[in-house]
């Protein structure tokens, strides 16, 4: 087994399953660890720790970008600048983003679903339900069929209750997310599955280990 070198900070297990599922449908190698953080906040705090010479030298960081992206972004942003991280742009690539400073471990950062648009893991998963699935749309009627004051959830988690409705329909109904990969209700090859394995890859197997100190 491959030494692992490298983690991956994640906000909750959901996400961390979903990345093992993902990982196993490419065959990644598996040169790192996921770690979940149990919560935004602590996912902060993390990638500090994760900088102060903990011996990693490759540590991504997959949050969720909520309602919205760049106050998300410049949290993040702001704790690399502190660590002395120079070269972090101004917003997230939208194909994931990495970070070289010499001296230091490589640093990757995605924001779910796309770095680009607002939302969660659960979008990004929902993403993955195949084309012209057509309980979707009867998931999608389900839930935006309910009467407003009769709604537990709120409107930012909707998508929460979009995938959880689907998943409750498939021939092991209410499957969790990660294992609804595997099994292929959810489909790996879907493009934003590919973005995200390829910035994954890139940044846990293809990139430098740790940028060289050329002082």
């Amino acid at each position: 087994m491959p030494v692992r070198k490298g983690r991956l900070l994640v906000e909750g297990k959901d996400d961390k399953h979903v990345v093992w599922g993902l990982c196993e449908s490419y065959g990644v190698p598996q040169t790192f660890d996921v770690k979940d953080a149990e919560g935004l906040d602590p996912l902060l705090d993390l990638i500090s720790v994760q900088l102060r010479g903990s011996g990693i030298e490759r540590v991504g960081v997959v949050a969720d970008a909520d309602s919205e992206v760049a106050s998300r972004w410049a949290s993040i942003e702001r704790i690399l600048r502190t660590h002395g991280y120079e070269d972090v742009p101004s917003a997230p690539v939208a194909e994931g983003t990495i970070v070289l400073q010499s001296g230091k471990p490589v640093v990757g950062v995605w924001l779910m679903p796309d770095n680009t648009t607002a939302g969660m893991l659960e979008d990004f998963v929902a993403a993955l339900i195949p084309a012209r699935d057509p309980l979707l749309s009867r998931a999608a009627d389900a839930v935006d069929n309910i009467p407003v004051e009769e709604r537990r959830f709120s409107p930012a988690h909707r998508s929460k209750a979009l995938i959880h409705t689907w998943l409750s329909w498939q021939e092991e109904p209410g499957s969790p997310m990660g294992q609804a990969i595997g099994k292929r209700d959810l489909d790996a090859e879907a493009p934003h599955a590919q973005r995200f394995m390829r910035w994954l890859t890139r940044l846990m197997v293809d990139a430098p280990p740790a940028a060289p100190d050329l002082g």
